[in-house]
């Protein structure tokens, strides 16, 4: 008998449901998901417009709450922290990429990730300003520390965006269709650097896509339709 102990994961999903309105108008955004992902783990969450993608995205990251069943998220009982345990959790494990990149237009490259840092409370400036840096370091953005997101290309900017969601070290980062605003070769090489990031870190990535690049690299690819969980390639 192995003595191995098994690693708990990272996020637990049992019987997620999540609807909207009440009778003739009630919508079964998502039924009866159950899904547990790994630590480290690069997964695509595949789907159609409309299928419950977001949805579950906003479950599992606590910003949305499910109708029934339940969340673990590294080991905590998500959906029924109390908002400001949540929002603390939030701030110190999660990381976010969108695919509008949400960088504020005022503030130039360097700022856009250094101010986060310090507005979360878990960095001094110096310790801000140093991983601010490294971050664009690694994302090949060191050379544009200085420049507004509007003087920067749209892959550019999505690499901003990435150092911005990384900066704090996060257990888990979800991007929701994090290419999907980008042309195909744009989006192959942040594919790649989010591989690379993986790869090199042990984050745990989960990232909702329609991208057809992204579903075949992924490590492993859910599917989800009408609501419902139909494909997992680790099954």
């Amino acid at each position: 008998m192995s003595n191995k102990i098994r690693e708990l994961p990272a996020i637990l999903l049992s019987h997620i449901s999540k609807s909207y309105g009440s009778g003739e108008g009630k919508i079964d955004a998502l039924r009866d998901i159950n899904l547990e992902i790994a630590k480290g783990e690069f997964l695509a969450l595949c789907g159609p417009s409309g299928s419950g993608k977001s949805t579950l995205l906003n479950i599992m990251s606590g910003i949305d709450q499910p109708t029934s069943g339940t969340v673990m998220f590294l080991n905590k009982l998500l959906h029924v922290l109390p908002e400001e345990e949540l929002s603390m959790v939030r701030g110190k494990h999660l990381g976010f990429i969108f695919q509008f990149f949400n960088l504020i237009p005022v503030l130039n490259v360097f700022d856009n990730v250094f101010y986060p840092l310090i507005l979360n409370g878990h960095f001094g400036k110096k310790e801000a300003h140093e991983r601010a840096r490294d971050l664009l370091y690694r994302v090949g953005l060191d050379g544009f520390a200085n420049r507004k997101p509007g003087q920067l290309s749209g892959g550019q900017q999505q690499r901003v965006a990435i150092a911005r969601a990384l900066a704090h070290d996060p257990a888990v980062v979800i991007a929701d269709e994090p290419t999907g605003n980008l042309d195909m070769a744009t989006g192959e090489a942040i594919l790649e650097l989010l591989l690379h990031i993986n790869q090199q870190t042990k984050t745990t990535f989960i990232i909702s896509t329609h991208s057809a690049q992204l579903k075949e690299r992924a490590r492993r690819v859910v599917e989800i339709k009408d609501g419902g969980l139909v494909y997992d390639s680790r099954a």
